[in-house]
């Protein structure tokens, strides 16, 4: 990975609130702004103009050649830029990726909560590109780092241009859709009052500078400043004198002086006319202070490490992190390798990697038997080695809880030591020691804290086992639960787990299943919307991994019999080639079927109860904790015989049963299915296209409220999926949502084609 910025650690180049001439030139061009290609998550990149606006320090885009902005970031909240295409973005569309050089990419991570949001952006060329890095570099630390009344001054400077962005006026109209955003509650007459103290010239609106003011009218409360500052104040102003006795008598500072006192209140102003001997405070600025990070409870002595750092490791308490792949709930959040990076800029020193059997023979992480989403065990390493001393050169500790066959422990004990490198903490720090190294030795070493394999077990009957009580298998009920939201007096939906004695839930759901529209700038479908949200899998259990499985074929309408002529169909894919299918005769069992010189093979998958939970085995001695485990072990160690030895390789796809049906139409296009759409004038009418904004995903086009609307359905493994509702193929999505809404009340009860359409809704025109 190359090289990133960290915009707390960036200084070269300026000094603060001023910028070299070569750097001047710089960001000049960046505010004239550079045409970029920018990627996003769910639709097509797109040709963008990237520009800067220095006085209100925002990142802004826009169409090219546009005159109003599609969006901005706030320099402020920029937590890092990485250079080269690490964002998922970019491997959303691998065919335009392709085309683009490393070189010429960076990605942006900013925001203010846990999960960062992400843009991710390919400059016209390298020298572009390094120009944003370095304009950015400055100009964010400069932002971060500005004196507090500068910062006000920018985010008022930001808010009047987004109230008023062209005449460089504002009216009392615009001021009252401002309000709401500071949180602040006012009566029209005393609104009207400051307004009317602020417009001297009676025009009915307001400057910037008349802003700036009206906003301290608004801000300061005069019965505050007379009970708590008043006598620390004169002539209006409050001199180090005046705020030394303020911070002495009324907030218990102590060992401070008049002297100390001077010099904070210059460098909160970091103005070159103020700073002088006696430096003050107006009113207005004193109040400001007040609320500033520079009056802050925290004594700045301690942001270094004071503590002494050689004693044995097990003397200190570990800044820890529980279930850190996950960005939300344990239950059906997004596991992200971010999670980690950001865990450990915050200084978390011991984090967690749940682990288990992953494809092709390499380890993922998640939440076992829950339905958050995976994430490579491979990526998460590479993460941890770029982040882990960002913030602390102190050891961290990689708490494993492992879930993987003897195979795939070898494989991640590789990566470790290949990532790793001379990082990872391999032998004693010294050979003679009779106690725990300290912290200080073990700075920039990385710590595996892991179970050792039971003595004298052999490598193929082993499987660690997780003791997670969150398994969703040992629960009493899970799913999807309604309640009421007692403001807004509507039912949402939102995940639970109900154990023995407590009954677990996530926040609403709804925000969660973003995909309903194809697009996401599309707003004809909200999620809250699609009827059906609270239902998974209609007659299938959703807490079972193998669902999502190519490989699996769940009970096969003709048994035995199709699953052989199934295997036949593809038998050009070679010996190991295979399917999973209910047992016809064992109730709770599965039966494998494979491909081997010429001839089909079935074994039953048999199970059993182990104190409370199920295992699966084909053999009494090598048994596993799921289906899915069971085949992703198979697919690379030999399945034995008496006869053979086979691995289980391709799968058999899942049958496409839509193809064929009167709704589906493979070519059409989102403009050619709203043309035919709109010469059916029912509401229901309705057709199946494969989406031409993403690979691997349709959309059901219909008829709704005199509208034409595009729901997208997401193909997860064998499952297509609408929101959070699943099912097993597209005929059996549409046959359910035939029988139930899927928007508000309307059901799909019309399907549309070409015939359909000449046929029930050709017009025939007379000419008289």
């Amino acid at each position: 990975m190359e090289n990133r910025f960290n915009p707390e650690m960036a200084m070269n180049g300026f000094t603060l609130g001023s910028f070299i001439p070569e750097m001047e030139q710089i960001i000049s061009q960046l505010e004239r702004g550079t045409i970029i290609t920018k990627f996003y998550p769910r639709k097509r990149p797109e040709r963008k103009t990237l520009m800067v606006r220095r006085e209100t320090r925002q990142i802004l885009w826009a169409r090219t050649a546009a005159r109003t902005y599609e969006g901005s970031i706030e320099m402020r909240e920029v937590k890092e830029i990485r250079l080269g295409k690490f964002s998922k973005d970019f491997d959303k569309w691998p065919d335009e990726s392709s085309k683009i050089d490393d070189m010429k990419c960076f990605v942006i991570f900013y925001g203010s909560e846990f999960k960062l949001k992400v843009f991710s952006v390919a400059a016209f060329s390298e020298k572009e590109r390094e120009l944003w890095i370095r304009g950015l570099e400055n100009l964010i630390f400069d932002t971060v780092n500005s004196p507090f009344p500068l910062q006000v001054e920018r985010w008022l400077r930001k808010e009047f241009y987004n109230m008023e962005p062209i005449r460089e006026v504002v009216t009392m109209k615009d001021i009252k859709s401002f309000l709401p955003r500071v949180n602040c509650k006012i009566s029209t007459s005393k609104l009207r009052e400051y307004f009317q103290e602020v417009d001297t010239k009676r025009r009915s609106e307001i400057t910037f500078d008349e802003f700036v003011t009206f906003y301290q009218k608004l801000m300061f409360d005069e019965k505050i400043f007379q009970e708590a500052c008043a006598p620390f104040c004169q002539s209006n102003i409050v001199t180090a004198k005046g705020l030394t006795q303020f911070l002495l008598t009324v907030q218990g500072e102590r060992n401070i002086t008049e002297k100390h006192v001077a010099r904070h209140m210059r460098d909160y102003l970091q103005d070159n006319q103020r700073d002088v001997p006696e430096p003050y405070f107006t009113e207005n600025e004193f109040m400001d202070f007040l609320f500033s990070r520079q009056n802050d409870i925290w004594d700045q002595r301690y942001d270094e490490v004071h503590q002494d750092m050689t004693k044995p490791l097990s003397h200190y308490w570990i800044s820890s992190s529980h279930n850190t792949y996950l960005t939300g709930d344990q239950f059906s959040s997004e596991s992200s390798v971010e999670a980690y990076a950001r865990c450990l800029r915050f200084g978390c020193r011991s984090i967690e990697l749940d682990c288990w059997d992953g494809p092709e023979g390499s380890p993922i992480i998640y939440h076992g038997h829950t339905l958050t989403t995976r994430i490579k065990f491979i990526d998460v390493i590479n993460a941890i080695k770029e982040h882990a001393f960002t913030s602390s050169p102190y050891p961290v500790i990689l708490s494993i809880e492992d879930n993987c066959s003897l195979q795939q422990q070898r494989k991640m004990a590789s990566i470790m030591q290949e990532v790793f490198g001379e990082l990872l903490l391999i032998q004693p720090v010294d050979k003679t020691e009779t106690k725990l190294p300290s912290p200080h030795q073990l700075q920039n070493k990385i710590i595996l804290k892991h179970k050792k394999l039971p003595e004298g077990i052999e490598e193929d009957s082993i499987t660690v086992q997780s003791e997670d009580d969150m398994d969703l298998r040992n629960t009493v009920k899970n799913g999807v639960l309604y309640l009421q939201d007692v403001n807004e007096k509507k039912w949402n939906p939102h995940f639970f787990v109900l154990t023995r004695n407590k009954l677990y839930y996530t926040e609403c759901v709804s925000g969660h299943n973003d995909q309903d529209c194809e697009e996401e700038i599309d707003s004809e479908i909200e999620t809250n919307n699609i009827s059906s949200i609270g239902r998974h899998r209609e007659g299938v259990p959703n807490d079972e991994l193998h669902y999502g499985e190519e490989w699996f074929h769940g009970k096969l309408p003709g048994g035995r019999d199709e699953a052989k002529e199934l295997l036949r169909t593809y038998s050009h894919l070679g010996d190991g080639t295979f399917l999973v299918r209910e047992s016809e005769t064992f109730v709770g069992d599965y039966s494998l079927s494979f491909w081997r010189q010429d001839k089909v093979n079935h074994c039953r998958i048999k199970s059993r109860q182990e104190n409370g939970k199920t295992k699966y085995y084909l053999i009494d001695s090598v048994c596993f904790d799921s289906l899915y485990n069971l085949i992703a072990h198979y697919r690379v160690n030999p399945l034995r015989s008496q006869e053979f030895l086979i691995i289980l390789k391709e799968p058999v796809p899942q049958p496409k049963k839509h193809e064929g049906k009167e709704w589906y139409h493979s070519h059409a296009t989102r403009s050619q299915a709203e043309d035919l759409l709109k010469k059916v004038p029912h509401d229901g009418a309705f057709l199946v296209r494969p989406s031409d904004k993403e690979q691997n995903t349709y959309v059901i086009s219909f008829r709704a409220e005199k509208n034409i609307k595009h729901c997208r359905i997401r193909v997860d493994g064998r499952l297509y999926t609408v929101g959070s509702t699943h099912f097993e193929g597209l005929v059996e999505l549409i046959n359910y949502y035939e029988r139930h809404p899927l928007y508000k009340k309307i059901k799909l009860w019309y399907p549309v084609n070409e015939s359909i359409v000449q046929r029930n809704f050709q017009v025939s025109v007379v000419v008289i």
